[in-house]
């Protein structure tokens, strides 16, 4: 007899949580249960988490998605919570790393996994699922998917959203601590029936450190929803009447311009010199008619850097995820930045797909790395490696000219497609059929 395709979910990030970390799990869940998949998400209660998107819940509004929240046991859930979290966020970047590294194994999170276990080996014994989905970071939740699977026999996918041990937020309190982090990636992922990692460049990572288990290894991007971007279209022929342009598309040329930043600068990303550039930028071309939108990220810690055009600069804070998309459209071009660091060339910000899914013009202030890549397939980009104020303002100069003249490169609409959720979610359910195909004959 045939059995209801099931899996239990194991994710740190879910809804009412905003922020990146939710999206690939929601969106999996959500394409996974049309397929006619049972979901089991085991997950943590918010606590004082600090952004919040009640308009997520949405994408998990399905009979087939059932969701267990667990005690969270970490600092965030905490009495005193919010007053440890503006303690961590008062520390320079690097000093809160490795902290956290001192006093928590693997991560700070390590007490929601403790608080999960019971009740995620309930689910599984009642309902016999026969998988377990975990996504990290936190890694914390892998140990924990570990432990289940070898209680159980249930086969285990890890998904990584970043790089394990070369994290490109980790720093390690001591040498030793490392070298603990690297023996647990060692057994965690040497368990795992199948690894989903990011992208090409955090699988050579995993591989090159894990020769064996290169063949359990998937690559499965990020991607867009094109069902976020319904009605938007709508919004955009408004913004354009109102400034006077009587086209509808998408990619029309409008008199004013405006740049968008969409997202968190994390401590790690300083954008200061770019945004220097954008100064530099106003000032000689005082006539410009470009507007720097940054939605997301309240600027406090930058504004001053643009206090002599603050008026051509609006900063908006945290979005939820509907009204982000909303600003995208209505967007002229959209500015992606990632800030030189280690192991950034391996980094594939959530934003980036949604970026391309838009079909908006992309001004990108990046390393090299899998990013830049992945932009020059794309079409109408401009790739900056610079971060010198006046190479930055001589670009911004060059691509809003190429913009405005109608000059950039067409989107590359079969390479965008390639990253729509719901073929990536078709990749993974392929993962899933391949592991345990007797449970659903």
């Amino acid at each position: 007899m045939k059995r209801s395709k099931q899996v239990l979910w194991l994710s740190y990030y879910a809804p009412p949580m905003g922020g990146s970390g939710v999206q690939r799990p929601v969106k999996f869940a959500k394409y996974l249960a049309k397929l006619g998949w049972t979901l089991h998400w085991v997950c943590p209660k918010d606590g004082s988490y600090p952004y919040r998107d009640e308009g997520l819940m949405q994408d998990l509004d399905s009979d087939r998605i059932h969701v267990h929240r667990v005690g969270g046991g970490t600092p965030q859930h905490s009495i005193l919570g919010r007053w440890i979290q503006s303690i961590y966020y008062a520390l320079p970047a690097s000093l809160a790393a490795r902290l956290n590294s001192w006093l928590y194994f693997p991560d700070n999170k390590v007490g929601w996994a403790r608080d999960a276990h019971a009740i995620a080996l309930e689910l599984i014994s009642t309902h016999q699922i026969p998988l377990i989905f975990v996504t990290g970071p936190p890694f914390s939740s892998f140990s924990l998917a570990t432990s289940l699977a070898e209680e159980t026999g249930a086969k285990l996918v890890l998904d990584l959203r970043d790089d394990w041990l070369e994290n490109q937020f980790h720093q390690y309190a001591t040498a030793s601590r490392r070298t603990q982090m690297a023996k647990l990636e060692q057994q965690v992922l040497s368990k795992a029936d199948a690894i989903a990692v990011i992208n090409d460049h955090t699988r050579s990572s995993l591989a090159k450190r894990h020769p064996t288990l290169a063949q359990r290894m998937s690559v499965i991007h990020n991607g867009f929803d094109p069902e976020d971007f319904i009605g938007k279209n709508e919004a955009l022929k408004q913004v354009h009447q109102q400034r006077g342009d009587s086209s509808n598309t998408p990619q029309s040329i409008t008199p004013d311009s405006i740049w968008l930043y969409n997202g968190l600068f994390y401590r790690q990303q300083d954008p200061s010199d770019v945004l220097k550039g954008f100064v530099r930028y106003t000032q000689d071309t005082p006539d410009s008619p470009i507007q720097f939108v940054i939605q997301g990220d309240d600027g406090k810690r930058y504004r001053g850097v643009v206090q002599q055009v603050q008026d051509r600069f609006e900063w908006k804070g945290y979005l939820s995820h509907e009204a982000s998309l909303q600003g995208v459209m209505q967007a002229d071009v959209l500015w992606l930045h990632l800030s030189a660091m280690r192991h950034i060339d391996r980094v594939t910000p959530g934003k980036l797909f949604e970026y391309m899914g838009s079909g908006k013009p992309i001004f990108a202030t990046i390393p090299e790395g899998v990013t830049a890549e992945l932009l020059r397939q794309y079409g109408p980009v401009s790739i900056v490696h610079s971060t010198r104020p006046e190479e930055i303002a001589k670009a911004v100069r060059l691509f809003e000219q190429q913009r405005q003249h109608g000059s950039l490169p067409p989107v590359n609409k079969s390479f965008v497609e390639s990253f729509d959720r719901q073929r990536l979610t078709h990749s993974l359910e392929q993962i899933f059929l391949n592991l345990a195909p007797e449970s659903y004959l």
